[in-house]
């Protein structure tokens, strides 16, 4: 009974947090079921609508109509000349009077939307595609990728000032930065977002394996060091990036730089 009573529980709150975004059901999911309540919230939700709707439909008819009968038998005109104007405007236009509610004031809008929104979860739940509420999965969708950038330009900002000015590629021996089985070392001062650990650098002379990039330290500041082995073999390109290497560098440093392999 006790575990009735709690799998009841969370499927009810899996109906209420489904309206949630999808990037958030995977926090929710276990222990609540909200790929199975999906179909349940979406109906719901557009009940509610439709009932929001009706009552207001409704309360305006009324209202037009008294405001009708008023002006006919001579009483003092309503305040709301909305509602006197759909009294006085007869029959014909009672469509107007059914669709003003729903689509011209504000919580028939709202009410409007969670009909359409519920309808439209329901269905797609239906069809084994269950969806959070569109217009909050819209927001957070917009709000994660703001922060998310802002993040990305503070990062890269802060990186910037320890790499110093953008200068050009520079080349150093394996040996140079402490590396066993490297031949060559790029230091870039920026990113090569293309340049990943298993590319092949070819050049005009040589191919190069690109071995796992890594941070490492400078007298001229931070460095991204890309690591280079000549291929002896003759092996399928999936892929190659052109790149023509600089002079290489044979001052020893005065010190030995600190290496940080990039996680």
């Amino acid at each position: 009974m006790n575990s009735y009573i709690a799998d009841l529980a969370r499927w009810l709150l899996a109906v209420l947090a489904s309206v949630l975004p999808m990037r958030m059901w995977r926090r929710l999911e276990p222990p609540l079921p909200l790929r199975s309540a999906a179909w349940m919230s979406g109906l719901l939700t557009s009940c509610i609508g439709f009932a929001i709707d009706v009552k207001g439909t409704l309360n305006l008819v009324f209202a037009a109509s008294s405001s009708r009968a008023a002006a006919l038998l001579g009483a003092a005109p309503p305040e709301n000349r909305l509602l006197e104007g759909l009294g006085l405007a007869g029959p014909a236009m009672g469509l107007l009077t059914i669709i003003y509610f729903p689509l011209g004031t504000r919580l028939g809008l709202f009410a409007t939307y969670l009909t359409l929104s519920g309808a439209f979860r329901a269905i797609s739940s239906w069809f084994d595609e269950p969806r959070g509420d569109p217009l909050l999965s819209t927001a957070h969708w917009v709000v994660t990728t703001l922060l998310e950038n802002n993040r990305r330009t503070r990062a890269r900002l802060a990186r910037e000032k320890l790499e110093g000015p953008e200068t050009p590629d520079m080349l150093r021996t394996g040996e140079w930065a402490g590396l066993q089985g490297a031949d060559y070392i790029v230091l870039a001062a920026r990113r090569k977002p293309e340049w990943s650990a298993g590319a092949i650098i070819m050049t005009s002379s040589e191919w190069y394996r690109l071995g796992f990039p890594f941070d490492i330290d400078t007298p001229a500041g931070l460095r991204h060091a890309y690591p280079l082995t000549i291929m002896e073999t003759v092996e399928v390109v999936r892929r190659g990036i052109q790149y023509e290497l600089p002079m290489l560098s044979g001052v020893q440093p005065q010190r030995t730089p600190r290496t940080q392999r990039k996680t």
